[in-house]
Order: structure tokens, then sequence, then C-alpha cells
């Protein structure tokens, strides 16, 4: 920039550069200059910037004489010399708060003529020089807040007749120092703050000549008294705070004059009474603050103060409101009475605040509030009634359409129940009762408006679908008993952004209880918080650990690092975190397992049923990949019979069995873990662990065992893990370990071995021998035996422990580092002199054998080798047909099934004619569900049976069922004119559905003459001993489908009847021709079954596929277009 053109610059910041000086004179160039920001530097003085003029002229050598506005502010500028200034004579507005000032010469403001604001807030100033303002006589604000004054000259503001704002807040200033002249020809003085301060006691003509004063803030002071009329001539005034000081009471003339008073603070003072004419002058007061304050009643002065918008009356010691002088305030908007020791709300008490629409009882001791206390305030938006001793709320809420913040937490509430609150609702906080449940009777969950619901610390136990309105959007359900979360609770709930379930009771969780409609890619999945449960790590529970969000129906667990789980089984640690826990701890405790494949599990006579065995625990996984058998100190004295076929893991340690007879575990091919110890085991047979191909780990240790013959480990190629330690083993035959080629760890410690082939050990694989403990013998040629094989194979752990005995006759025992270290090695070769000895073997073969009869044997040889292959041969056949017919006969169901769904093929099926005489009819199928099982039915079942390749056509009940029909004869008639009924059987519908004496009735005939008709879908965990005896009868002697079997679609399919070929493959177009089609079967309105009226509206539900919630049974059928 050239020298000219900085001569037209009128703006100029250089704030926050941490700028230390500036170079002298810099800114004299800028002789345009009227814009100077400095602020947030490291500025010490100004004096370089040569504003001081020269005593005589006044000159400032063209420094800044046309700047207008300067900041210096938030630096750490200590004093203002005298004069620093006086070259500005234009300047207008000095910024010098937030620095460290605490020193003003007399005459620092001289020569700033023109000066109309100046701020020295937020310094270290404890006193300011009594002629600092004579020059500055045009100044108009000044803010000193935020120091340390504690003296104010007397006549300091006397010439500044133009002054409109002056702040001295937060100083130390005193009742000495203002006083009746303070404030003296300040007749311009529009806003005045003096809080923060201490002053005592206020003179009567302090304001006097303020007549044009607006705002006085006095508050944090200690003011006792004000006198009679000192604020008489304040007639202008509109705000006056007095808050937080010690006035006692109020009199009839300390508010004299004030017409024109908006608002008035006089809150935490110790008023007591108030002069029932105090307000008379006050009329156009709108905002009055009294609390914090020992009322014992409404002051009768308000009954002057008709124009009221605000009262808080609130942390008094009131005790009644009824008939007080607040029902003469029509155009109160907002009532605050928190923490008084109000007892009842009578019904009356505000029907004349017809303007209120913020009310706050909050903190009281209210025990009723009569019903209709409200009806006539229908502009209420909030109300707080939170932390009294309520028990009750009907018919306090349900008349107020604008309501939309609504808290009643901690009171003493034991029932709730959505039809209490207004359908607009937004915000509702319950949270502290006592409530069991959240009710919903009338099933309105899709007609509320809430957004935001806070249920926490109560005794809820169980949350469903019905629990949480459709609109929610953060709902807190934490610190309860919950201890169960249906399935699909939080379906269709499309807003939803945050749930807290923290510290409940929770122990175990279905997949489809977190389970949310898609979310879209653009929206954030929602946050859960479910840590501080106590949870147990079953088979039920391990896709909590790998919760899946990439489908987007699950929702963020925030908190899942934190949660720690019990093991149901584990030997070792109880509690783990969730993240690590291995997938094989995820058990579940069964008595008895029958598989997928099996069909004769409901007799007492059925192979392929296996149960676990008397004083054992058994326990699998979610996928029977792990099945532990626990019969440990068991008092068994022989191998538990019936051990489940397809165990993983067994432990019988602990028990009595003296010796295990070969074949002792034959079949259990699955078997990976098996603890033998401590059961006084002496003998092992010959393959005792024969068929135990994916055995890993087998513990024998602590037992009697004392020879090992060569064969007890055989067929064991895949044994990782083998313990004998602890035995009386004095014998290892050299085959024993040949054969285990996958061996790692083998403890052998703590026997009565004497001498071992260790060079037939599987040292391929093997990395953790233990020998230590044994009486090992090292004479002759056993030292260089050892001592090859231990320098060799690098995998004795415990080398430094073992021991042996030199020579048979010496009774000393030495470690091997004795041994192979400290002897030289000729004296090593001196304890094997022994002479070696060559083993011969002669074969002798008889020269005058008789050829003849070598010929004969081996005709005979040749002949009998022919029969024994063709014998053979007809065997294997044999024992091949029999079993691919008995697999044909035991799999019968499952063939049938696979072949239906692979090939459209029903093989030995007879009801074909049946079939087609029931084609004309007019549904596929008729579905009965509860009206809680909604989310499954809508969202799961109907979906893939309508949209699938074979095509069902659905029709739902609440879009065909006639309106006002009788239920019983309805679904007879559905049931009539269905070639096949379904029934989804679940907790929810025995619970409901099946309690209703029309719905039981129906639904009796089909499970009485129906039955090779009726299709039972299980959906979760049904609790037998609820259910109907026709119900359990049908279960125990039929086939019925599980929801979550992994063939439950085939299965589903193969029971439904076979759809026409035209309607295969095809779109759906139900959707297109909707109901006009089709019969008006079931309509059915939803406000038959209930007594809710002015809730839901009285509609004729058309036909549609949206769903509607009602408490009748949901039905669904499937139609022939």
């Amino acid at each position: 920039m050239t020298h000219s053109e900085l001569k037209l610059l009128e703006r100029l910041d250089l704030s926050e550069n941490s700028m230390l000086f500036i170079p002298d004179g810099m800114l004299c160039p800028l002789t345009s200059l009227e814009y100077l920001n400095m602020t947030k530097n490291r500025l010490h003085d100004i004096i370089r910037f040569h504003f001081s003029a020269s005593p005589s002229t006044r000159s400032s050598k063209k420094c800044g004489t046309t700047l207008q506005t300067m900041d210096l502010s938030h630096n750490n500028i200590d004093n203002l010399p005298a004069a620093i200034f006086s070259g500005l004579g234009n300047l207008q507005i000095l910024r010098l708060n937030n620095n460290k000032m605490n020193f003003i010469a007399d005459r620092a403001l001289e020569g700033l003529l023109s000066l109309a604001l100046i701020n020295l807030s937020e310094n270290g100033l404890t006193n300011l020089p009594p002629e600092l303002f004579n020059e500055a006589r045009n100044i108009k604000e000044i803010y000193l807040q935020n120091n340390s004054l504690n003296v104010l000259a007397p006549g300091l503001f006397a010439e500044l007749n133009q002054l409109a704002i002056l702040d001295l807040s937060h100083n130390e200033l005193t009742s000495y120092w203002i006083n009746s002249g303070t404030f003296k020809k300040l007749k311009m003085l529009v806003y005045l703050d003096l809080s923060f301060n201490r002053i005592d006691k206020l003179e009567a003509g302090i304001f006097s000549e303020l007549h044009h004063l607006e705002a006085l803030k006095l508050q944090d002071n200690q003011i006792k008294y004000i006198p009679d009329n000192m604020l008489a001539n304040l007639s202008k005034l509109t705000t006056l705070v007095l808050s937080n000081n010690q006035l006692l009471s109020i009199d009839a003339k300390t508010l004299a004059n004030l017409a024109k008073l908006t608002l008035l603070s006089l809150d935490y003072n110790r008023i007591s009474k108030i002069h029932r004419f105090a307000f008379r002058n006050c009329t156009k007061l709108e905002d009055l603050h009294l609390n914090g304050n020992k009322l014992d009643n409404v002051p009768e002065a308000l009954r002057e103060v008709t124009l009221l918008k605000t009262l808080d009356l609130g942390e008094n010691i009131i005790t009644t409101i009824r008939n007080t002088s607040i029902d003469q305030m029509p155009h109160l908007f907002g009532l605050r009475l928190t923490e008084n020791y109000i007892e009842q709300i009578e019904r009356g008490t505000f029907d004349k605040l017809f303007a209120l629409q913020i009310l706050n009882l909050s903190r009281n001791k209210i025990k009723t509030v009569e019903k209709g206390s409200f009806n006539n305030n229908t502009n209420l938006q909030a109300i707080r009634l939170d932390g009294n001793q309520l028990n009750d709320i009907v018919g306090l809420f349900t008349d107020l359409p604008n309501l939309v913040w609504l808290n009643i937490s901690d009171n003493l509430f034991k029932s709730f129940d959505y039809a209490l609150i207004p359908t607009g609702l937004k915000w509702l906080d319950i949270h502290a009762n006592q409530i069991a449940q959240l009710g919903n009777y009338f099933e309105i969950q899709s007609h509320l408006s809430l957004s935001t619901f806070d249920a926490s610390s109560n005794q809820l136990t169980e949350i469903t679908g019905s629990s949480i309105p459709n609109s929610i959007e953060v709902v807190y359900l934490n610190d309860n008993l919950i201890s169960k979360v249906q399935s699909y609770t939080f379906f269709k709930k499309p807003n939803i952004t945050r749930v807290d379930l923290f510290g409940n009771k929770i122990s175990t969780l279905d997949p489809n209880a977190l389970r949310i409609s898609h979310v879209p890619e653009d929206r954030p999945l929602p946050e859960f918080f479910v840590g501080g449960n106590p949870f147990q790590c079953d088979c039920n529970l391990d896709w909590l650990q790998k919760n899946n969000t990439a489908s987007r129906t699950q929702p963020l667990l925030m908190d899942v690092a934190s949660i720690y789980c019990k093991l149901l089984y584990n030997r070792g640690k109880t509690y783990v975190p969730l993240v690590e826990a291995m997938s094989n701890q995820f058990l579940c405790k069964y008595e008895a397992h029958c598989s997928s494949l099996c069909h004769c599990c409901d007799f007492l006579a059925c192979d392929c049923k296996m149960g676990c065995p008397t004083n054992c625990t058994c326990f699998h996984d979610q996928s029977w990949t792990s099945n532990v058998v626990d019969c440990s100190k068991a008092d068994y004295d022989h191998l538990p019979e019936q051990i489940p076929m397809d165990a993983t893991q067994i432990y019988i340690d602990g028990n009595n069995f003296g010796a295990i007879s070969s074949h002792a575990f034959i079949g259990r091919k699955k078997l990976r873990i098996l603890f033998l110890n401590s059961s006084n085991i002496e003998t092992l047979q010959n393959r005792t662990f024969n068929g135990l191909f994916g055995l890993e780990l087998l513990h024998l240790g602590n037992n009697k065992l004392q020879l090992l013959n060569g064969n007890e480990f055989e067929g064991l190629e895949n044994l990782v893990e083998l313990y004998l330690q602890f035995n009386e083993i004095s014998f290892v035959d050299n085959e024993t370990f040949s054969n285990l080629i996958a061996l790692k760890m083998l403890r052998l410690d703590n026997n009565r071995i004497h001498s071992m082939n260790l060079w037939m050990l599987p040292t391929v694989s093997l990395f953790d021998l233990r020998l230590a403990e044994n009486p090992w013998n090292c004479h002759c040629n056993d030292t260089e035996y050892f001592y090859d094989f231990f320098r060799q194979h690098q995998v004795t752990k415990d080398l430094q422990k073992i021991k042996c005995s030199v020579h048979p006759d010496d009774d000393a025992v030495k470690t091997l580092d004795e041994i192979f270290v400290k002897l030289s090695s000729s004296e090593r070769a001196n304890l094997c002199k022994s002479s070696s000895v060559k083993l011969e073997n002669e074969i002798v073969v008889s020269s005058n054998s008789n050829s003849s009869t070598l010929k004969t044997m081996s005709v005979l040889t040749h002949s009998m080798e022919d029969y024994v292959k063709i014998l053979i041969f007809t065997f294997i056949a044999t024992l091949l047909t029999i079993t691919v017919s008995l697999l044909i006969f035991a799999f019968r169901q499952e063939l049938r099934v696979w072949f239906h769904s692979k090939f459209g093929i029903r093989l030995f099926y007879h009801n074909s004619d049946i079939d087609k005489n029931e084609r004309e009819k007019l549904f596929d199928a008729f579905i009965s569900y509860s009206s809680k099982d909604e989310a499954f039915v809508a969202e799961e079942l109907a979906p893939i049976l309508e949209n699938g390749d074979l095509h069902y056509n659905l029709c739902l009940h609440y879009r065909d069922f006639p309106v006002g029909a009788y239920i019983a004869d309805t679904i007879l008639h559905a049931i009539e004119s269905s070639r096949r009924t379904i029934m989804v059987l679940s907790e929810n519908y025995i619970k409901s559905e099946w309690c209703r004496f029309e719905f039981k009735s129906a639904h009796h005939q089909v499970l009485r003459d129906r039955r090779r008709r009726l299709i039972v879908i299980v959906l979760g965990e049904i609790p037998h001993k609820d259910l109907d005896p026709d119900l359990r009868l049908y279960l125990k002697t039929n086939t019925y489908l599980q929801w979550g079997d992994k063939f439950f679609w085939d299965k589903l399919r193969f029971a439904l009847p076979d759809v026409p070929n035209n309607r295969r493959n095809q779109l759906n177009q139900l959707n297109q021709t909707a109901s006009t089609s089709r019969p008006n079967l079931c309509h059915h309105n939803i406000n038959v079954h209930n007594n809710q009226r002015n809730l839901i509206p009285m509609t004729t539900l058309q036909p549609t596929h949206s769903a509607v919630t009602t408490p009748a049974s949901r039905s669904l059928a499937v139609q022939n277009l």
C-alpha cells in the first residue's frame, strides 16, 4: 500500500495478534483513520501511539486526530497517564475493559471533548480521580462494573448532564459513598445499575433528580428498608429489581407514583408482609417476582394489579390459594407456586385465569387435586405437579387440548394409563413414582403425540409395544424393575432417537426386543442404553454381542462395552464383559433335547430324544454346536447312563468310578472336552475312548491309574491336551502316545515312572511336556538317553525340577542339571561301562516240509476266500438297504418338505381330492393372532406369504370384517370359508384374545373339528401351565411350527394348500384392486370392544393394507380371487 493510499485508510483492525507494542508513531501517517481495533493483544501501555497533545497547542503531531472509535480491551494495560488521549478531540467511543488497570491519573481523559462512551469494566480499579470527567462532559454511557471500587469522590458525575447509562455493579461500594449527592444533576439518566455492592441503606432523596430513569437495579445488596416516597420522583421507571436483599416488608408508600412500572423483582428477601395498597399505583405491572420470601398467604395487594402476566410466589410458606387475590388476574400467563406448603387444589381455584398457559405447583405437599380443577384453563400448555403426594390424576388433564408439557414425577402414583393424558401432549415426565405398568387399555398408542417420555425410577416390570407411543422420540425407562422387553416393542416407532433401559432387571433379550423399523441411510440410527442390567450370557443373548446394525433395523448400543453379564455355566469367572465373552460361553440349561429331525419327542420311547442324566446339569448354545454335560461330584460309581450323543463337553470329575470300560463313550463324535479327573479311576480298558474322533482335551489327573498298556488312547488323533498328573503310573507302553499326532500338552508329572521311552512321544506337535516328581532312573544308558532327548526337544517345561537316582543301590537323588552339567563327560561315560549285547534273531525254516499238505491247504484257503467275499457283499448290501429304509422312514416328513420346497411335489399325499374340492373356498387360510403380535404378522409373516413365489393374497381382518358383527360368528364364518386356519400362538395370545369368551368359543370349534386343517405357529416361549386343555392336548399330539426354525418357511408352505398355477410367480394385484372386488367379510370397528369416549373417532374402517390397532383379536385371511 502506497503512502498516499495509507492516508485514505479509515478502518484498521489489528485484534488478536498477541502484539506487545507497536512502533513509535505507527498510526501518524493514517490521517483519515476513524476506527481502530487493538483488542485481545498483549499491550502494556499506549504511549507509543503518540495520542498525547502538547500542553500549549494540544496538537498530537497529527496522530489519531480523526479517530472516532478505539477498542483497546482485553490487553495488559495497567494505568492511564495524564493527558494520554489529549490529542483525540474527535474520539466518541473508548473501550478499555478487561485490562489490568489499577491506576488512572487525574487528567487521564483530558482533551476527549467528543467522548460519548467509555468502558472501564473488568479491571482492578479501587477509586477514580475527582476530576476524571471534567473535560468529557458530553459523555452518555459509563461502564465501571466488575472492578473493586470502594470510593466514589463527591461530585464525580456532577457535570455529566448528558449521561444516560451508568453501570456501577459488582463493586464494593457502601452507603457512605452512595448517597443523596452521588447522582445529583443526572437528569438524563435512563439506566442505573448498583447491584452486587455493599449498600445497606438508601437515603430518601438519593434518586430525587433522576426524572428520566427507566431501569433501576439494586439486587444483591444488604438493603433492609426503603424509605417512603424514595422512588416517588421516578415517574418513568419501568423496571425495578430489589432481589436478594434483606427487606422485611413493603409499605403502602414504598412504591408510590410508579405508574409505568411493568417489572418488579422482590424475590429472595425476608418479606413477610405486604401492605394491601402497596401496588395501588403500579397499575401497569406485568411481571412480579415475590419468590423466596416468608409470605404465608397470597398477598391481598395483588388485587390492584389486574394486568399481571407472570406471578412468582414460589419458595414461600403459603398453605392455601383458594379464594385469594389470584382469581382477579384474567391476563395472567404464568403462575409459579413451587416449594410452598399447599396441600389441596380445589375446583374453581383457577377458573378465572382464562389466559393461563404455564402453571408450576411443584414441590408442595399436595395430596389431592379435585377433578375438573383445570377445565376452564383450556389455554394451559405446561403444568408442573412434581414433588407432591398425589396418587390419582383421573379427570385432570384430558380436557386440556393445548397441553404439551406435563411433569407429574416424584409423587405416589401406582398406576398410569395413556387415556389419562390429552392426545396432543408432547413431553411427559412420570419418573420417581411407584408405577408398575404403563397402561394402554384402549390401545391408543398410534393416536398420541408424545415425543419425550420419562418413566424412569418406577416399578415397571415389562415393556410391550403398546407401552410406548408410536410418536416417541426419546424415552427414559432406566432404574425400574424391567425384566422383560417384548419382541417388537420399539417397532413402528419411526421417530425414535434414544431409549434408556439402564439399571433394570433385564437378564435376557430376544433379538427382536430392540428391533426398530428400517432407518433411512440419511438418518442416524437410534441410540439405546442397556447397561447396568444383570444380563445372563445364555444362548438367547449371543446376538447382543454382535448386534448387526448394517441392516439398519437394530439400534446403536451406546454402552455395550460397559455391559457385564453372568455366565450361566463356567468353570472359572462368573462375570465377564459382554464383548469379551466367547461364543461357546452363551449357554442355556436344558433337561431334555430333541433335534428338529426327530418326530417322537413327545413319547417316552424315543431313540432320538436325549435327556440330561440324573444329578447332572446340561447346557447348550443357540445352535446346539456346544452341548455341555456337567456331572461333577454327582456321587456316581459308574458312568452316567444316557449321556447325550451330541455332547461337546462332558465333566464327570469328582466321582468314584474305579474302572472305565472299553467303548464307554462310543458314538459321541462331537465330544471335544472330557474331564474324568479326581474320580478314583484305577484302570482304563483298551479302547476306552474309541469313537471320540473330535476329542481335544482329556483330563485324567488325580486318579489312581497304574499302568498304560498301549491301547487306551487309540483313535484320539485330534487330542491336543492330555492330563495324567497325580496318578500312580509306573509303566507306560511304547505305543501309548504314538498315535496322538496332534498332542501339544502332556502332563505325566507326580507319578511313579522309573523309565520310559521318550522317543515314542509325538515330538512334532508337542510343545509342553511335564515329567517332574517321578522317581526316574539315571544309571547307565538312561543318562545318555535323557541327555539326547532333552537336548534335541526343548519342550519339557519342568526340566529343572526333574530328579533321578544315579545308581540302583544309591538312595541319593539328584537333578538332571547335576547329571548333565556338573558331571564331566568322562564321569558320565563311567556310568555306562556295561558291555553292549547284540541280539540276533534267527529264523528257522524246516526243510523237510510236506509239499502235498501245503498244496491241499492252499486250495482250501482259496475256496474259503471266495465264499467270504460273497457273504460280506450280501451283508453290506442288506445293511445299506435297511439303513436307507430306516432313514427314509425316520425323516419322511423332512423329505416331503424338501421335495415340496424344491420341486413342488407332495410325496405320499392322500388328500388331493379334498384339496380339489376346497379350491372353491373363499380363502386359502384364515390367520388368528393377538393385537400385540401385529408387528410380527404385518412385517414378517404377511409380506412373505403375500409377495412370495407362491403368492398368497392376504386380506386382513380389520379391512374385511363387517362392522358391528358378532365376533364369534365372524370368526366361524372365516374358518368355514378357508382351506386352512393358522393360529399364531404366543404369550400375548393366551393372556389377551384367548381369554375372551366369544373368541375362545369360536376357536374351540376349530380345535375339535378341524385339527387336520389347523396350523399352529408358536411365537416365543409359551407358559404351558396357562394353556387351555384343548390347546395343550393339540400341542402334545400334533406337529406345530416354531418361529425361528431354519426350515420354518418351507414347513409353512408345505402345510398350506397349493395355489393354482396361474397365481405362481405373479405380482400381487391386491393393492391395485383394493377391496372393491372382494366380499365385505370382516369390517370391524375399533370402538366395538371398549368404552373409551372422545379419544378415537368412530370411523368405519375402509379396505386398506395399513394396520389399525384394535383390542380385538387380529385375523388375517388369504382370498382366492
